[in-house]
């Protein structure tokens, strides 16, 4: 896996996501309980968020560590997605940056998958993601 610093936005964006939908069938992302001022209405809010694509939630799970983050203390909720035409264009719509995806308006801590294998890792608070060298080659030979 790479280390990549490098803000992927716009066009190019919904680039990444169209290619990683081809070499990946689930992604991921966080909401980190620590960073809720009321758990029940954050919750809530995903829920809405989430509404057009939950029947392809796979599961929602609370964890302590993900691909880019150990939680010392505290834990996270870990939403599990199927990777679809329907959440890929979801993914597309809700944020125009790889970095948008930031525990704000939106979740945080984006991830693709091909099935146990992570392919792609953000952590936009810290300003970087991990990506798989040939996923990121092909995407910086488009």
């Amino acid at each position: 896996m790479l280390d990549v610093s490098e803000n992927v936005k716009g066009k190019r964006y919904k680039q990444l996501i169209d290619l990683l939908s081809k070499h990946c069938n689930r992604f991921a992302f966080v909401e980190n309980r620590q960073m809720m001022e009321i758990e029940e209405e954050r919750l809530a809010y995903v829920d809405i968020l989430i509404a057009d694509i939950e029947e392809h939630l796979i599961k929602r799970k609370i964890q302590r560590e993900w691909e880019t983050t150990r939680l010392g203390e505290g834990t996270a909720y870990v939403y599990c997605f199927q990777l679809n035409n329907a959440t890929r264009e979801f993914l597309k719509e809700r944020s125009h940056s790889l970095f948008g995806w930031n525990g704000l308006e939106l979740p945080e801590d984006l991830m693709f998958y091909q099935d146990d294998q992570c392919i792609l890792a953000g952590c936009s608070h810290e300003g970087y993601f991990m990506v798989d060298e040939t996923i990121w080659n092909n995407f910086l030979l488009k």
